[in-house]
């Protein structure tokens, strides 16, 4: 019996810069939402401000390397994360979005 499994929506909401920058993923889980985020960064690179292609690899090597959003308490389907590059902080709220 073949399994089909539903893909839930992501929605990301990233500071940068004094920038907000959202997008979306469908993904099937939190993990697999995060990389194909950063997919999505990699193509939309040029038009984030000031994000370099060193400060993405750096991103993605955290993600990588295990870092996971904290869940907010009290909230659901709400996660936060930050990165620290070089120079600066990458806040990023997350958010499991009710598909209609």
């Amino acid at each position: 019996m073949i399994q089909i499994q539903k893909l839930e929506t992501y929605t990301f909401v990233m500071e940068f810069m004094g920038g907000t920058y959202c997008s979306q993923v469908k993904a099937k889980d939190l993990k697999t939402a995060l990389n194909s985020w950063t997919q999505i960064l990699t193509r939309d690179r040029l038009e984030i401000k000031h994000l370099t292609l060193n400060k993405l690899k750096r991103l993605e090597k955290k993600i990588q390397d295990g870092e996971r959003p904290t869940k907010l308490k009290g909230l659901k389907n709400i996660w936060f994360t930050s990165f620290l590059t070089k120079e600066n902080i990458i806040h990023v709220n997350i958010i499991k979005t009710a598909s209609r």
